[in-house]
């Protein structure tokens, strides 16, 4: 997956030391301009830092940080702001509206690589690719089979104790495939807003995860949430009873060899 940095930054001065400081050290940078879904657009990329110049002008930086910061599926999104040391008022609204870290122009130009270093999300991708090549646990087995089931309800209860009981990043894969499960749930119930948001929910860990994790296909997986989405989207609120429960698909078990390959 593209290690991504979103940057509310419309000023040259600013945008290419970004840009040059990101590619080397292995990040890609998109300038966001306006969007009528903040949420929607962060999860689909999935940034590893949220870049905010406080004195932008082509985006409301106020109202993104705030968005990004009271979803469930962007909160955990890192954003880092500068301004000028002389704007309290908008250094002031930068920590209120949720930024994890505000600084100055100076402090950030001064070496805008190792501010990214310093405030872009832990990369455990190492960690995980580790845990990923272990078995899956026997409680997940059984979670997995309740999802299968259609029991989806159940293997939330379920997933959410082999979760908490798991301290690594591997953790990420049994609170994804929970929430997905859960998303399904709510559309058994006509809930097109709680679904949506589950399923967006789902993404900040499943998209972080290799494609067999644990025996468990998680390329497959992540493409049956994603059509099971797009219908729901297509569908709509008033639609609902529509959908298709052939859309949710079964969770696939690979051999365990094959998650060393990936």
């Amino acid at each position: 997956m593209t290690k991504r940095i979103v940057a509310l930054v419309d000023d040259l001065f600013f945008q290419q030391p970004i840009e040059s400081a990101a590619q080397r050290l292995g990040y890609a940078v998109e300038f966001a301009g306006p969007t009528n879904d903040i949420v929607a657009y962060l999860v689909v990329r999935q940034p590893w830092l949220i870049l905010v110049d406080l004195n932008t002008k082509s985006v409301d930086w106020e109202h993104w940080v705030m968005t990004a910061k009271t979803s469930p599926a962007t909160r955990k999104m890192p954003i880092l702001a500068f301004g000028s040391h002389l704007d309290a008022a908008s250094i002031a609204r930068a920590r209120q509206a949720g930024c994890d870290a505000v600084v100055s122009n100076g402090a950030f130009m001064a070496d805008p690589a190792a501010m990214i270093q310093k405030h872009a999300r832990l990369d455990e991708s190492e960690a995980l690719r580790r845990q990923a090549q272990d078995p899956l646990p026997e409680l997940a087995h059984k979670a997995i089979a309740q999802f299968n089931a259609g029991e989806f309800w159940e293997q939330h209860e379920t997933f959410e104790t082999v979760w908490r009981a798991e301290p690594g990043p591997v953790r990420q894969m049994y609170q994804g495939i929970l929430q997905v499960g859960v998303a399904y749930y709510q559309i058994q119930r006509r809930n097109y807003d709680g679904a949506r948001k589950l399923f967006q929910r789902a993404w900040q860990y499943l998209s972080v995860l290799p494609d067999v994790c644990q025996g468990v296909d998680i390329a497959q997986l992540r493409a049956d949430a994603q059509a099971a989405m797009a219908e729901l989207e297509r569908l709509g609120p008033e639609r609902i009873a529509e959908f298709d429960p052939a859309l949710f698909k079964p969770i696939r078990l690979v051999e365990a060899a094959q998650s060393t390959q990936t």
